[in-house]
């Protein structure tokens, strides 16, 4: 499987990510030289393994006592931090950040944005 998504700080892009879980290669160009606006902070050469933390971080918790009623509501089978992010954009109410997938015509305003 190959994703390519850009995370985002409302509509300025923050870094470009390419993965191939084949071939467990992840490229990412950032573009802040801020690590907490980065996707992988300081990493300059992420792995799987820190793709797959990224997706975890930007989704509820495993052990979230209602899981399945919002897995359900956004469309999901099972806890996937992938499909999850996949759903909702990575948004929380804490942060404006969010992912956009490859493809996507995605507007913050329009589209993403959870709060006035």
């Amino acid at each position: 499987m190959s994703i390519k998504f850009h995370y985002m700080y409302k509509d300025r892009t923050l870094a470009s990510v390419e993965a191939d879980y084949k071939t467990k290669v992840v490229s990412v160009k950032n573009f802040t030289e801020d690590p907490v606006e980065r996707p992988f902070g300081v990493r300059e050469k992420p792995t799987i393994s820190d793709l797959d933390n990224f997706f975890k971080s930007r989704c509820f918790p495993e052990e979230r006592y209602n899981k399945k009623a919002v897995l359900k509501a956004i469309g999901v089978d099972y806890y996937d931090p992938f499909l999850i992010v996949e759903k909702t954009h990575g948004r929380q109410l804490d942060d404006y950040m969010w992912v956009k997938f490859e493809g996507e015509e995605l507007d913050y305003e329009r589209d993403i944005k959870l709060r006035a």
